[in-house]
């Protein structure tokens, strides 16, 4: 065991020393030249500037300094001298566009131009990926502060590369907004989504409507209360902080639906007038603004003329997804609307609503921009569409002029796990997982334009919702631990996932290549680990030969440089202490080995094993959903056992549930079998079945005609065991139509 210990210890060096020669540079850069040598950074290089770039060459400044120790000068001036770095405005250089830059690495001195303060800001995070990871540590760090001789002309491919942050159902402070902006800068991201209204909670102070935070901002009662907002000081400070990192940041004050805050706040923007509380569970709501009365108009002016004042932005996001339309149908004050504007169907009024609230802000110098739904009644002629679910509104929001970005739930919607593997946090299941590889390849672009439309699509936008934090109390944070879990499980499901998506809205197509970013991704991990970026850490590449006389060859690489794998061959679950995987492993099962990749003894991977066999016994049933099993049932008493089906139940349709007995000495006799979304029953088929030695009337079937976006399908069957509580078995779902 000595012999292996150092022999590790030796490929770690070696596998240092090699990646060190490497550049990798995340998003890929448009044109790069290497050269030979290298610029030393040290304490006596200074940072050159002209007054109109101070701000970022303090930027620099800032980032180079807690690592290295150098606190470098920053001198005024318009041309290098040894040993400096020179960023200069060149307004000859607009080729490059306002985002776009050089940079020119020698053995004397380091140039970044650009046509504007942008590009060299971007060139500033290029140069910080030169370094060794350890330059993004916030602790003095002994590395080789060395920067290889390179060439590179850069300039992105999308003008939008954004991400959504929801925190309206889970609020984050103004220290993680602000992390989180400096890991979107670090991936040159240019635009944050503040999501910061929905039923759940209105998190932005309005001077003339103080209800909205202190009601809406909050939710449950006693002990359980839970909320919080952000004043207009912080949100100053956030704007403020996102400017220096070349952000904009877009609010979003929902409209007309997901505002049942509000609601809470002032009834009267109802149109019942009714009381309501802030949601604690999180689903679609029937309550939204009405659109007859004169007042809701009022209210909204008032409110984003306070808003468009705290952002100094283009956009300003008013949301328009997923309206129910029931109450304005029974509103005496939105039927008077229908009729002297006009219209003929309810729905036509959130479509003149959006139109009265982009004329608004038009006259703030904003421009409006909303979720999909607000083209199918009729779309404002400046209106851009953030297309989420439907791509064919991107094709026809572009082909009448307007713009688009693409937000799609099928690539970019990063509250979802990676994968379906054991151990993968709880996260959005009514969607299929996506993988790095699907949040990576894809063009935001749809080919169904042609190239004049293809204009029209600014960029894509990566999602992360935040109601499972509602489903799930193990993920927030406890106040007595003092404890950033929360954090963490942002950062988890953010990386390196935006790495991704920041490629696919920097780097043209024809130069993005998957199998080429996961190698420049071994080193991205090591600088999320030197700036205390909580990633997912990517599972043991392994590969089997054989067999060979019965016997199989594993070999397994790290997809983090310097990062251990560690496994196990007797089918256990193997952790940050098992065998030290060193060479090549000779088995006999398969299907017996586990490995993980071990960044540290705290932070690793989930575990790699190879897949069984799919062709199950039970696969004509469908999915598992749970299981019951010996010692856990009622014994000759119907009791309740419960089995999540959220994710398995994902639209409307008929499905069927069966239970198949799998061992034990008593049957399992089902009474009834219903399902719960967010509480309430909304199916159930009730006749006596059984399962056991034989079934007998064993499947249950359903029909759902309402199926909500994010909500919990929940399973509940009435069972015993007809004469013990010794039974075994699985319960599966299938959609059959």
């Amino acid at each position: 065991m000595k012999t292996n210990s150092k022999l590790a210890v030796i490929i770690l060096i070696l596998g240092s020393f090699a990646s060190a020669g490497q550049i990798n540079i995340t998003p890929k850069p448009a044109e790069m030249i290497t050269k030979d040598g290298y610029f030393r950074l040290s304490v006596d290089t200074n940072i050159v500037c002209e007054p109109n770039c101070k701000i970022q060459a303090e930027k620099l400044r800032a980032y180079l300094q807690p690592a290295t120790g150098f606190d470098l000068k920053v001198l005024s001036g318009q041309e290098t001298s040894p040993g400096s770095i020179l960023l200069k405005i060149d307004s000859s250089r607009n080729e490059l566009g306002k985002e776009g830059y050089s940079l020119d690495v020698s053995k004397d001195a380091i140039r970044i131009t650009s046509p504007d303060t942008a590009g060299l800001f971007y060139g500033i995070q290029t140069l910080r990926q030169l370094l060794p990871a350890e330059i993004y540590s916030d602790r003095l760090a002994g590395a080789n502060w060395k920067i290889p001789c390179v060439t590179i002309t850069d300039s992105p491919t999308y003008p939008w590369r954004g991400m959504m942050l929801d925190v309206s159902r889970y609020f984050f402070d103004v220290d993680y907004v602000k992390r989180y902006l400096e890991m979107m800068a670090m991936h040159k991201l240019n635009v944050l989504h503040l999501h910061l209204v929905d039923d759940p909670g209105w998190r932005i102070q309005i001077d003339k409507y103080p209800l909205l935070t202190q009601v809406g901002g909050f939710r449950d009662t006693g002990s359980d209360t839970y909320g919080g907002f952000y004043t207009k000081d912080e949100i100053r400070e956030i704007v403020s902080y996102a400017s220096q990192l070349n952000i904009e940041i877009v609010p979003e004050i929902e409209l007309p639906a997901h505002c049942q805050s509000a609601l809470a706040a002032y009834p009267w923007l109802g149109c019942s007038d009714k009381q309501f509380e802030v949601p604690t569970k999180c689903y679609i709501s029937h309550e939204i603004l009405c659109a007859g009365k004169d007042s809701t108009y009022t209210f909204l002016k008032d409110v984003l003329t306070e808003v468009a004042e705290l952002f100094p932005g283009k956009f300003i996001h008013i949301g328009g997804d997923e309206v129910k339309c029931d109450r304005w149908t029974k509103c005496d004050h939105c039927n008077k609307k229908l009729k002297e504007l006009g219209l003929k169907k309810h729905t036509k009024l959130q479509s003149y609503m959006t139109l009265e609230i982009e004329k608004f802000l038009m006259t703030k110098g904003k421009r409006l921009i909303g979720w999909d739904e607000i083209l199918d009644n009729g779309l404002a002629p400046n209106a851009t569409v953030m297309t989420w679910h439907r791509p064919k509104t991107a094709v026809q929001a572009a082909k009448a002029g307007n713009n688009v970005v693409m937000a799609l739930t099928g690539h970019a919607y990063f509250d979802t796990p990676e994968s379906k593997l054991p151990g993968e946090p709880p996260a959005a299941t009514w969607l299929a997982p996506i993988s790095l590889q699907k949040a990576y390849e894809w063009e935001p672009a749809p080919t169904a334009l042609d190239a004049d439309e293809k204009k029209f699509i600014l960029g894509a936008h990566g999602c992360l919702w935040t109601d499972r934090f509602m489903h799930n109390p193990i993920l927030q944070d406890l106040s007595t631990m003092d404890e950033n879990r929360s954090f963490q499980y942002v950062d988890y499901l953010s990386l390196p996932r935006m790495a991704a998506l920041a490629e696919v809205v920097w780097t043209n197509q024809d130069k993005r290549n998957f199998n080429n970013f996961t190698d420049r991704q071994t080193i991205q991990y090591n600088r999320y680990s030197a700036a205390n970026y909580h990633f997912r850490v990517p599972l043991p590449n392994v590969e089997i030969a054989g067999p060979n006389s019965s016997k199989y060859t594993v070999t397994m690489t790290s997809p983090v440089n310097n990062a251990q794998i560690r496994f196990s061959t007797n089918g256990t679950y193997p952790t940050a202490y098992s065998t030290l995987y060193i060479e090549p492993i000779t088995i006999n099962d398969p299907q017996k080995i586990s490995a993980i990749t071990v960044v540290s003894k705290r932070q690793y991977s989930l575990a790699f094993k190879f897949p069984e066999d799919k062709n199950s016994k039970f696969s004509q049933y469908g999915e598992m959903i749970g299981q019951w099993k010996s010692g856990k049932i009622s014994a000759g008493t119907y009791k309740p056992i419960q089995f999540d089906a959220t994710g398995r139940i994902d639209k409307n349709g008929d499905y069927e549930i069966t239970f198949i007995y799998t061992g034990g000495t008593q049957r399992l006799d089902i009474e009834k079998v219903e399902i719960i979304v967010n509480g309430k029953v909304i199916a159930t088929d009730k006749h006596y079945g059984t399962t056991g030695g034989t079934n007998r009337d064993n499947v249950y079937k359903f029909n759902i005609t309402k199926y909500e976006t994010g909500a919990n399908y929940t399973v509940i069957a009435s069972v015993m065991g007809d004469t013990g509580n010794d039974s075994n078995g699985v319960v599966l779902i299938k959609k059959v139509k």
